[in-house]
């Protein structure tokens, strides 16, 4: 007797899940097409956020490409000015001076700007000092004399200028 009710508690007990998963055939559509909708929209909204990040990887590679080839560029350029100390001839130097400016031109219409360091004051955010020198007729943190040229290319340092910075005697 005890395993007849066993068996008829058992089969009560497998009846429950099925009645409970019983839905009539228009609810399960419904659900269904929610569900489907659900998952279309959040595909959608996946792609459109892959689009947007793809788009913005694409923009920030091609301005890193531009910083690499602008900062292997500027040694080149810093070349005319060794050049332009060592020149004698007025028209040579003249025509060097010429294509230099051009280049700067060119350079400039790209977002890149030298950083004016002689005679300004000291700014870590665009100056790296690389010596001092005392000189009583400025002013401290003035900038006397460029070692090497800085640039920004739109707002941002590519190169910091190097400079000889003035300091008084304290």
């Amino acid at each position: 007797m005890k395993e007849d009710k066993k068996k008829e508690k058992e089969q009560v007990n497998e009846t429950e899940p099925i009645v409970e998963e019983y839905q009539p055939e228009e609810e399960k559509k419904v659900d269904k097409s929610a569900e489907y909708l659900e998952m279309a929209q959040r595909l959608q909204a996946d792609f459109e956020n892959f689009r947007r990040r793809a788009g913005e990887q694409i923009i920030k590679a091609r301005e890193d490409g531009k910083i690499s080839m602008i900062e292997v560029f500027l040694p080149c350029l810093d070349m005319f000015g060794t050049a332009k100390k060592s020149i004698k001839d007025e028209s040579t130097l003249q025509g060097v001076e010429m294509i230099e400016n051009k280049i700067l031109e060119t350079l400039k219409s790209l977002g890149v700007k030298k950083i004016h360091s002689i005679g300004e004051i000291y700014d870590p955010n665009f100056h790296e000092a690389i010596t001092v020198m005392r000189n009583e007729n400025y002013e401290n943190d003035i900038i006397l004399e460029e070692f090497q040229a800085g640039y920004t290319y739109n707002d941002k340092v590519i190169r910091y200028a190097k400079v000889i910075v003035n300091k008084k005697e304290d």
